[in-house]
């Protein structure tokens, strides 16, 4: 047993041992990267809930801690939204609207974003995370925030809840097929016609009606009205003025959304158009076109 102690004495002290040791610290065992942040992130919500495919409005505010992030490009900030166990769901990657270069230190940089949950098949908790990277090398930069790994930083928590009978909305008459383009088939639309109707079971409960649209007014030589009615009551009568889409609230009482089971909402636009007629034949489109809808939402309170 001496004879073999020694031998065992021997190699742990022989300089090859030492070395390969020596390197197996250095490549495998080494402490965490020490890193200065250059900024501090955080994410303020409107709402501790949302209930799937409703909207949530988002208020970032970075503090930088260095004067410009980026010295050739101006980074991005991607935002993931994550379930329980750390599956991202959706994004909502941006970038921000004082470009990264222009950043200062100790100078708050603030703005405000909307998300439109999607139909996910998820509920409960959700976390937001972020980080800023760059668009061409990929590289992201340190954070000062609670580090989820390869720095994407948890800066918020959401619940996501169901979403409720009364929110599932139907289009009866007068519009016309969904559409979206080949870069993001994700941002869908669909064109009313003059008269359009979209139908709801009926919450008994004052609601939120969540809308984003926009009108042509460029095809015509006035901008187009949309008159949104519940029977003979009206809910809002908006101008439209630009081919921005706008985001739009109303609230409903429950005298609005009456008695019957079911409740259909109107849209009546005062001028609509025919692609083929106003581009003198250019266009192909045939179709009559009212106003270009892009997301409806209904929520009870």
């Amino acid at each position: 047993m001496r004879a073999i102690d020694m031998a065992v004495s021997n190699l742990l002290l022989s300089p090859r041992f030492l070395l390969i040791g020596c390197l197996a610290v250095l490549l495998g065992c080494q402490a965490p990267e020490s890193v200065t942040p250059v900024a501090t992130p955080a994410v303020g919500l409107n709402r501790v809930a949302v209930p799937l495919g409703g909207p949530v409005e988002m208020t970032y505010r970075f503090t930088p801690a260095v004067d410009g992030l980026g010295e050739s490009e101006d980074y991005r900030v991607f935002v993931h939204f994550l379930t329980d166990s750390g599956e991202m769901m959706f994004t909502d990657d941006h970038s921000p609207p004082v470009p990264t270069t222009e950043w200062q230190a100790g100078r708050e940089v603030v703005y405000e974003r909307r998300v439109l949950v999607p139909i996910y098949p998820f509920v409960g908790q959700a976390t937001v995370a972020l980080g800023v990277y760059s668009e061409e090398g990929g590289e992201r930069l340190p954070l000062a925030a609670e580090d989820l790994g390869q720095r994407e930083y948890a800066v918020a928590t959401l619940r996501m809840a169901p979403q409720s009978e009364s929110g599932f909305l139907s289009f009866g008459e007068g519009w016309h097929d969904r559409e979206s383009t080949p870069e993001d088939v994700t941002r869908e639309w669909q064109w009313t016609t003059g008269h359009s109707t979209i139908s709801f079971q009926n919450p008994r409960a004052a609601s939120t009606l969540s809308l984003e649209l926009n009108g042509r007014p460029g095809m015509l030589s006035a901008p187009q009205v949309l008159t949104l009615m519940v029977g003979d009551t009206s809910v809002a009568t908006l101008e439209l003025a630009s081919e921005e889409s706008t985001f739009y609230s109303f609230e409903l009482s429950t005298d609005t959304l009456g008695d019957e089971e079911m409740v259909e909402l109107v849209f009546d636009v005062d001028r609509t158009f025919v692609p083929a007629e106003v581009s003198g034949g250019e266009n192909g489109d045939s179709r009559e076109l009212g106003v270009q809808l892009h997301y409806a939402f209904l929520e009870s309170r």
